[in-house]
């Protein structure tokens, strides 16, 4: 059995805020505003398109706005931040629906997009290709029942689908479920990893999935691979 291990955590323990800039934006992804020809500059325009973004989320806007922010035909999902969608595209949106539909209980789709904005150095990790979206249903299904059983809420999702790329990068293991969508390491709010670990531990025993199970000092790994798996690190 080939473990999870030295999973990504100095830079990517970080709050999901904390590697961007600029109101949510990767730096080396910041839109430059360019002036058309002839144009002139027109503050209050600037500030009625800025406005369309409350708290990080896109709350409505005109098909002229929408074409501005690349959500055409893309309902926006609350909890997003634009900024987001501006770094990686209209699949940010269209993954958060995905997992919206799943109607889990205890997880949101902000939740489990963030790790996707995580950087290792130079490398930036990315969203899981679409053919791998349905991948990562029976783990959150599992995540989210381990969730009540638990009686404490998520505190963060330290890892979610790795790019074979930045999987490299933080060092996982060369077959990791991570790079299959299959994988996620949790935390809890008022809850050890011991006590995730045997919460776990026992909805695996009882059938309710078959996968991976890794304990670690900070977080758990839950995987559902199709085989049984344990490890502690």
């Amino acid at each position: 059995m080939s473990s999870e291990k030295n999973q990504s955590r100095s830079s990517t323990q970080a709050s999901p805020q904390s590697f961007l800039v600029g109101g949510g934006i990767p730096e080396s992804l910041q839109p430059r505003e360019v002036e058309a020809p002839g144009a002139s500059f027109s503050r209050r325009g600037f500030l009625t398109k800025a406005s369309v973004v409350v708290a990080g989320v896109v709350v409505s806007a005109p098909k002229s706005d929408a074409a501005f922010f690349g959500l055409i035909d893309d309902r926006p999902v609350a909890g997003i931040p634009h900024a987001w969608v501006q770094a990686k595209g209209s699949d940010v949106m269209q993954y958060a629906r995905f997992i919206q539909k799943l109607n889990l209980r205890n997880i949101t789709p902000r939740m489990v997009l963030h790790p996707h904005f995580k950087t290792r150095g130079s490398v930036v990790n990315s969203l899981p290709p679409k053919s791998y979206w349905k991948s990562m249903a029976p783990t959150l299904k599992v995540i989210d029942l381990m969730t009540t059983r638990i009686g404490s809420p998520l505190r963060d999702f330290t890892s979610a689908y790795r790019s074979p790329r930045y999987n490299r990068a933080v060092r996982g293991a060369s077959n990791s479920c991570h790079m299959k969508n299959q994988a996620c390491d949790i935390q809890y709010h008022g809850a050890s990893t011991s006590f995730v670990n045997r919460i776990a531990q026992d909805l695996r025993s009882k059938g309710y999935f078959k996968g991976g199970i890794g304990k670690y000092s900070s977080f758990v790994h839950i995987d559902t691979r199709g085989t049984n798996a344990s490890w502690t690190r």
